[in-house]
């Protein structure tokens, strides 16, 4: 990176001319077909997975991508989680290892489930589930672990599951941000005892909103089917405690034309990501995003670090001058979740349940330092654009545009963040 500086170059904050004067694309990738899908379901009449079968055609067609036997389409991610957990038979009185460096979802769906999060430590390199920290957090209560495959790179699979086996542990992937990705060969979601997909307008594959939960155990994917549509295995007939998490039509039908571009959407997203290795890597102190050859990234979001002591500048500083440049650089997970007051406080049901829970009975605290990697992630792991939206000269306005900050990190310290 050139050193010296122009006053032409001055940053936008400091007065000068921004780099970009419109947004960067942002939002799903919709075509003509997506649209022709959705709206032949409308036209239909028939929105609802009780009355159109595209839904059970959207669980075969995405089974059969990911490679297992039995899908059951949700209405989120988040629901997809706490059906699977319910299903898998987590209730009061257990614990779910899980990373604090993830969407809240992670946790709060073991609560939905009654049972207790237990947070473990992330590897600073992939930013996954560290299965060194995942067995020294295992305890007698420990009935499941939930490893994410954070911004679409898989967790060290191998090790994970190792661990599970040996000390005989539920294993639930959260592949929330991870279409298409794999590890060693093999797609994630085939590793665990189920797995979970979200569908939000930001992944790699969009319904708008929706989940999928995928399993090779017959059991778990019938009693996720009963779970989604209120416990009832037949009309008015109920034999569990369930909830209205059904899948809309419209949202299978657009699935289905997604799911066959999600291989094209994630080679843009691998080329796009490359080609910001290639302008970043130059500079010391941004850790650009990588992986190594046995696993496939399909980079739901490009996470490099930048780190202050060697770039002479607050990443919060950079973050604040980008935005006057036109370029949003944000945090992407502000802090561990377990110092949100949600953790800290342990308002989350009732009287306290469930940690005061009398099938629990011990005190679960979560102290600042528990995880000391996560927390060091949280501060310098900022997220860059990278969808199939954004262009070469998108992203060459970006590089662009850190280059104009940091050339003038001296002056840009002294406005502070």
């Amino acid at each position: 990176m050139a050193s010296s500086k122009m006053e032409s170059d001055r940053p936008a904050i400091l007065g000068g001319k921004p780099v970009r004067s419109r947004p960067l694309p942002h939002g799903a990738y919709i075509d003509e077909e997506d649209i022709r899908a959705v709206t032949e379901v409308l036209r239909s009449g028939k929105l609802s997975s009780l009355s159109n079968p595209i839904v059970e055609e959207f669980e075969k067609a995405f089974a059969a991508y990911v490679g297992t036997k039995y899908a059951v389409a949700v209405n989120s991610g988040t629901a997809a989680l706490h059906t699977a957990l319910q299903a898998m038979g987590i209730g009061p009185g257990d614990e779910v290892v899980v990373p604090p460096y993830t969407f809240v979802s992670t946790a709060t769906s073991v609560i939905h489930a009654n049972a207790i999060p237990v947070f473990a430590d992330v590897e600073l390199s992939s930013y996954n589930l560290d299965a060194n920290s995942f067995e020294k957090s295992i305890t007698q209560r420990t009935k499941a672990v939930i490893p994410v495959h954070l911004f679409g790179r898989p967790a060290e699979m191998d090790a994970i599951m190792e661990v599970a086996r040996r000390h005989n542990i539920m294993v639930l992937e959260d592949a929330a941000q991870a279409h298409g990705a794999s590890y060693k060969g093999r797609n994630v979601g085939t590793f665990g005892n189920a797995a979970i997909f979200s569908f939000y307008e930001s992944k790699n594959m969009t319904t708008g909103e929706g989940g999928m939960i995928v399993t090779d155990d017959e059991k778990i994917a019938q009693r996720a089917r009963l779970i989604r549509q209120h416990g009832e295995p037949s009309w008015y007939y109920y034999v569990e405690l369930g909830y209205n998490y059904r899948m809309p039509a419209m949202e299978a039908a657009l699935g289905l034309s997604q799911l066959k571009k999600l291989d094209k959407f994630n080679s843009i997203r691998q080329s796009n990501a490359a080609y910001y290795n290639s302008k970043l890597s130059r500079i010391k102190g941004i850790v650009v995003p990588k992986a190594p050859d046995y696993v496939k990234h399909v980079y739901h979001v490009y996470a490099p670090r930048f780190l202050e002591e060697e770039l002479g500048i607050s990443p919060s500083i950079i973050s604040k001058a980008l935005s006057a440049e036109g370029i949003n650089l944000r945090p992407i997970y502000p802090r561990a979740l377990y110092l949100d007051p949600l953790f800290q406080e342990k308002k989350v049901r009732p009287k306290g349940c469930p940690y005061s829970c009398p099938y629990y009975g011990v005190t679960r605290d979560y102290p600042p330092g528990l995880c000391p990697n996560v927390e060091r992630l949280t501060k310098e792991v900022f997220s860059l654009p990278v969808s199939p939206l954004i262009t070469k000269e998108d992203i060459d306005d970006v590089v662009a545009a850190i280059d104009k900050v940091l050339a003038w990190k001296d002056e840009l310290a002294k406005i502070g963040a």
